[in-house]
């Protein structure tokens, strides 16, 4: 390794194992920069020390699950060669993930139908890397599960991983891919809900990372064994963590507002009759009913838009039919999957979106109703015809969006329904026109919704990024997608679920979003929106009236009334006074119940719901504070590690005056490139350094698998040394700025380090109390949960023993100006060898330097250096061939320079050799090979060698013979006096330049 390749080399072992500096070179050259934060450095940390990778991150929606993932990946393809990466997603989330595997460099290969299973799996084997994204509906089915399963993947990464549920599909092949390779594979959970209030589901998921403890789940649900997976399989952190890790609003305000919208006669009207109608259906029908389900699609729907209600509403009146009797034996199964039971995800895998779902119902379950409820129905369908043109809630959110866009704001307005989303497609931009003067072009306005293609998802979402001012979007986009170029959050029609709202309210509210936040649900003035604000929102949320007081913080106060509150805060802690508990409430039942008027029992059972949820999280997965963050990592970084801009600082510093690398607007390029491409130093060696600045030591300690011998991590170390050993350690930042300082003064490789050093062993000694008690420190958490555990809870243990190594790499001393100058022009290994003092070296003069680097015209010196050079290596020939051949063999050394394209010819009975010979009075290895001259040595590579005779000036000639010179295989002899070649090729670094010369002769 040359100088700067060890330079290099030592910038690249700090940024890859400092989980802080680590980051800065985590974004690709064409990415969009990653800002780091503290609390994904704990993630990364445990990651870099435990073996297999085994973690759930159940961090709080919007703190960067996904980059904190991207990141452990990175770190273990280029830590531990991990080439093959499974990542399962819901469907919507695949192009997203795409885009941030290649912000961090990786290589995505998407799957977007089961066609392309075989070819994209057999395409990453050939290749032998690359990420492969595919919706995990798809991975599970039969044929393609077994096409997965048969591929040794280095990591799976399971997004959203509260959706893999014991009992399911999901769930199974997701244990059979695991088990496959339990004590070797990584594997990634991520989830903001990794705990939905059932025990049984929440440790099945905890047996996928950990396949070695028992099945049965009654003995793991238990405050001791809960305890013993924080901090070592389960990480989870706040926003309030993230605030305060930070010292400043990382998060800021995030407002939520109830709009009241007042309406005309005609909706009036409208509502008040379909509320009728809805009653009389289910009044003697049973709760899982046809008619019960169709009434609650209807309420839903006519809560979105005039125009799914209407279209639904048209469609169950001509399907209805009292003489074709349909079958009731799904209905639960609908009721379960499309409204959850206690607020899980809507389980939409036969579907693209609900709308396709509620078409289906409809189809199967209209003929349940008779004359009546047709007639009835077919009334309502009149009553909403009348309505005409005019909506009043769509001219609402119209004025919503135009003040916000108004501002500059970017604003996403979500909808339940792909028929409300085309219906808002149409008319929105229209309103805006005529009403606002705002004519959004199609490049202005974005959509998201179920069916679309990955093509249109991925360039959708880049316009809105970019250009985009509008994002309409269904709810496939209100879980796990990265929205916070927005502020502006809208939701068409109210949700009934908490969970639901605070998925979407996520995609604006998280990491990065520079502004405030604000979030509107609109209701309508008409009874059956009013009971649903007055006995549900009001009951469970913390929102007052913001009538009074004038615009809050000079936001206008829109429709006829509008509640405000903190979304921080949002959700009431203690139920009302009135209200009972009950069972977790579904979607379902409560538009049931909004329907019957039956909604007040319902806020407390909600609020008891969302205690129990944060209960449950809390007890099984309690939140690390900031202080908790900051103490763990303390451990690995210095001080100076968690200031970013400091880090900058350094980096940059180190870049400038280490790797001599001009001032650049980003530097995160050239390290990431540098993390990519550079090498570990191979061979511990000596720098020497132009000025009295003591001894370093540069050491890696290393974390290695005690069985395999392989390295998880190092961590480089620089000791500064005294008398009685160690004087100052330096690691992080603290490292390179001590480093920068130290080679800010003319440095040079002075050769291999060797081992005759009494003092090493003691501060190896204190280096490895440092290790473990410090850095490694975190390695008790993991031990604990395997020796603790064992007996009663599981099989085996999970987690790979390790064990402390440490490696000096490089040793850095001061040396005086007259040696340093020596020592720039022949590697100290060379100058021991030949015995040379001080007094026996001629140092070329800085005009023989610039002679030889401007050769024109040879001086007198250099040609008669020549000459002596040239008779040198003939009597070296001559008496090497006489040893192996005899004085009268068949042999011959000829002086063929002034004829051939190199000086000396060497005729053996069975071989030629070709030399080529450079001479120079002081002591400089140089030689500068014309370009006929390199053409014929590169066609001759394996009869030829190069002769540097050096030294000639004080009679005390340095002679190196090189084999190959021009080939990465070269081999290096120093010839002595007595004639013995000493093999000298790892003492000897080689630099090879092309330099173009053009003459110019006038006659």
């Amino acid at each position: 390794m040359d100088l700067t390749d060890v330079e290099k080399a030592i910038l690249r072992d700090v940024l890859l194992h400092s989980p802080a500096l680590f980051y800065t070179s985590l974004t690709a050259p064409t990415g969009r920069p990653i800002d780091p934060f503290k609390h994904q450095f704990q993630s990364l940390y445990h990651a870099m020390v435990s073996h297999p990778v085994r973690m759930l991150i159940a961090d709080e929606i919007g703190l960067g699950k996904t980059v904190q993932a991207l990141a452990i990946a990175r770190y273990l393809e280029l830590q531990r060669g991990a080439r093959k990466i499974l990542v399962l997603v819901p469907k919507i989330l695949r192009e997203q993930w795409k885009m941030e595997i290649k912000r961090v460099g990786g290589v995505p290969w998407v799957i977007h139908s089961g066609g392309e299973v075989r070819n994209v799996l057999n395409a990453v084997r050939n290749a032998g890397r690359g990420y492969v994204v595919v919706s995990i509906d798809l991975a599970k089915r039969p044929p393609h599960r077994e096409e997965f399963l048969g591929v040794n993947w280095d990591l799976v990464i399971i997004d959203e991983a509260h959706n893999v549920t014991l009992g399911t599909q999901r769930f199974d092949f997701v244990r059979e891919l695991i088990g496959k390779g339990w004590n070797r594979l990584n594997v990634l959970l991520l989830s903001a809900t990794p705990h939905r209030g059932n025990p049984k589901d929440y440790l099945a998921r905890i047996s996928l990372l950990d396949p070695t403890l028992t099945p049965l789940y009654p003995r793991l649900d238990d405050p001791h064994f809960y305890g013993k997976t924080h901090g070592t399989l389960v990480l989870r952190r706040t926003k309030k963590t993230v605030n305060e890790l930070e010292g400043r609003e990382v998060f800021k305000k995030c407002d939520f507002n109830a709009v009241v919208v007042e309406i005309t006669e005609a909706e009036r009207l409208f509502f008040r009759e379909l509320q009728n109608v809805l009653f009389e259906m289910i009044k003697n029908s049973r709760e899982n009913s046809p008619e019960a389900l169709l009434a609650v699609l209807l309420r839903k729907r006519a809560a979105s838009s005039y125009g799914a209600a209407l279209k639904t509403i048209s469609k169950i009146a001509e399907s209805a039919n009292t003489e074709r009797k349909g079958r009731a034996e799904k209905v639960s199964k609908y009721i379960q999957s499309l409204f959850g039971l206690g607020y899980d995800e809507m389980e939409l895998e036969e579907f693209n979106e609900i709308d396709d779902a509620v078409e289906k119902i409809i189809e199967e379950y209209s003929p349940f109703l008779d004359e009546g409820q047709k007639a009835a129905l077919r009334k309502i369908l009149r009553l909403g015809e009348r309505i005409g043109e005019r909506d009043s809630k769509l001219e609402m959110v119209a004025g919503v969006v135009a003040y916000h866009l108004k501002k500059g704001e970017k604003v996403i307005v979500f909808t339940e329904f792909k028929d409300t989303l085309d219906y808002l497609t149409k008319r929105l931009p229209k309103v805006l026109a005529e009403k606002h003067r705002i004519h959004l072009s199609r490049e202005d306005i974005s959509f998201l919704h179920g069916g679309m293609s990955s093509n249109d998802i991925e360039e959708g979402m880049a316009r809105f990024e970019k250009r985009g001012k509008l994002l309409i979007s269904t709810d496939v986009a209100s879980e796990g997608l990265n929205l916070q170029v927005a502020s502006v959050l809208i939701n068409y029609e109210a949700p009934w679920s908490p969970i639901k709202l605070e998925q979407r309210v996520g995609r604006i509210w998280r990491l990065s979003q520079p502004r405030e936040t604000t979030a509107y649900t609109f209701f309508l003035a008409a009874e059956t929106d009013l009971y649903v604000l007055e006995n549900l929102y009001q009951k469970i949320m913390n929102i007052a009236d913001a009538l009074g007081s004038g615009p809050k913080l000079g936001r206008p106060i829109f429709g006829q009334r509008m509640l405000s509150g903190d979304f921080e805060h949002l959700w009431k802690e203690e139920p009302v006074e009135g209200t009972f508990e009950r069972e977790k409430p579904s979607e379902y039942e409560l538009v049931l119940a909004s329907i019957k008027r039956e909604l007040s029992g319902y806020a407390g059972a909600i609020i008891n719901t969302l205690k129990s949820l944060r209960q449950n999280i809390e007890k099984v997965v309690p939140p690390d504070t900031a202080d908790q963050v900051r103490k763990g990592l303390e451990s690995i970084l210095s001080p100076r590690d968690f200031d970013s801009n400091f880090i900058y600082e350094v980096l940059e510093g180190y870049l400038e005056i280490v790797l001599k690398k001009p001032s650049v607007p980003e530097i995160r390029p050239l390290l990431y490139r540098i993390l990519e491409n550079g090498k570990d130093v191979e061979t511990p060696l000596r720098i020497g350094v132009n000025k009295k600045v003591g001894e370093y030591r540069l050491y890696s300690i290393r974390l290695v698998d005690s069985e395999s011998g392989e390295e998880l991590h190092r961590y480089p170390v620089l000791v500064k040394t005294g008398k009685s050993g160690i004087k100052k350690v330096f690691y992080g930042t603290e490292l390179l700025m001590e480093i920068t300082k130290i080679l800010s003064n003319e440095h040079l490789i002075l050769g291999p380090l060797r081992r005759d050093d009494p003092n090493g062993i003691h501060i190896e000694g204190k280096l490895m109390t440092l290790a473990r008690d410090r850095f490694y420190n975190i390695k008790s958490k993991y031990r604990d949960y395997d020796t603790q555990l064992r007996r009663k809870l599981r099989k085996r243990p999970l987690f790979k023993e390790t064990k402390i190594l440490v490696k000096e790499l490089v040793r850095i001393e001061g040396i005086t100006e007259g040696r340093f100058a020596i020592l720039k022009h022949v590697p100290q290994g060379l100058i021991e060898l030949y015995g040379l003092g001080e007094n026996d070296i001629e140092i070329p003069t800085k005009e023989y330097e610039n002679i030889v680097e401007r050769n024109f015209v040879p001086l007198k010196d250099i040609l008669e250096s020549e000459q002596r050079a040239m008779g040198i290596v003939m009597e070296l020939e001559r008496r090497r061939l006489e040893q192996e051949y005899g004085l009268n063999g068949d042999w011959k050394v000829e002086d063929v320079s002034l004829r051939e394209h190199y000086d000396i010819k060497v005729t053996e009975p069975e071989n030629e050799r070709y030399i080529e010979v450079k001479g120079h009075k002081p002591l400089i290895l140089t030689a500068e090979i014309t370009s006929a001259e390199y053409e014929f040595a590169r066609a001759h590579r394996d009869r030829y060698w190069l002769y540097i005779v050096a030294n000639l000036g004080k009679n005390r000639p340095v002679i190196l013979k090189v084999f190959r010179p021009f080939e990465d295989k070269r081999k290096i002899y120093a010839v002595l006096e007595d004639g013995r070649e000493v093999d000298v090729t790892t003492e000897v670094t080689v630099h090879t330049r092309e330099k173009t010369r053009r003459v110019i002769s006038l006659k």
